[in-house]
């Protein structure tokens, strides 16, 4: 079952990365993973920066929208330019930090487990068992490094440029401190 499972899983990654439609930063250690015989990915990021605007009673879950978001160390242009793109009736508007994260399945709870140690002691402390079924365990791999923070409310941005220049350099040191622990896992594993 968990090899068929995993055999179904890569050829759908082989058509994602055919399509362009994955995150080639990540890749390198999704790929060792992959190679393992008791794991495989079955989503993956490189982790982000970005901004996001939420709309005004509307169900933010469906209509909230990246007005920029970058996988690569974003440069202050990107940030304004994506700033100008705001609406002129948002609710809130947050400027956004997300770590990496890999999503793996495990063939069983031992190996499950063992791949949770390797994670947090390579300082990816947020990582968990997200689920536990008779046919996988999901392993979510993620630092602790995160950032929410609220730029603008109701069409109104609030902060000035000097702030959100803080917040981009911020955002960056902290997805590069993460990538380090990813960098990490992989030299372990």
């Amino acid at each position: 079952m968990f090899q068929e499972d995993k055999k179904r899983t890569m050829e759908k990654l082989k058509e994602a990365i055919k399509n362009n439609f994955v995150d080639k930063e990540v890749m390198f250690i999704v790929d060792k993973i992959n190679e393992m015989e008791n794991y495989y990915t079955t989503s993956s990021c490189a982790g982000r920066c970005g901004i996001m605007e939420f709309p005004k009673n509307k169900n933010p879950k469906i209509y909230s929208k990246w007005l920029g978001k970058w996988h690569h160390y974003a440069k202050e242009e990107e940030l304004f330019e994506a700033i100008n793109k705001k609406s002129e009736n948002f609710e809130t508007m947050v400027f956004v930090m997300n770590s990496p994260i890999l999503h793996v399945a495990s063939k069983d709870i031992i190996h499950a487990k063992k791949l949770l140690e390797l994670a947090i002691h390579n300082g990816l402390k947020a990582s968990s068992i997200k689920s536990i079924t008779d046919r996988r365990i999901i392993v979510e791999i993620l630092s602790t490094y995160k950032m929410d923070v609220p730029i603008g409310i109701n069409g109104e941005l609030l902060v000035d440029n000097n702030y959100l220049k803080m917040l981009l350099n911020i955002g960056n040191k902290k997805l590069e401190k993460s990538r380090e622990c990813i960098n990490r896992l992989y030299k372990v594993l």
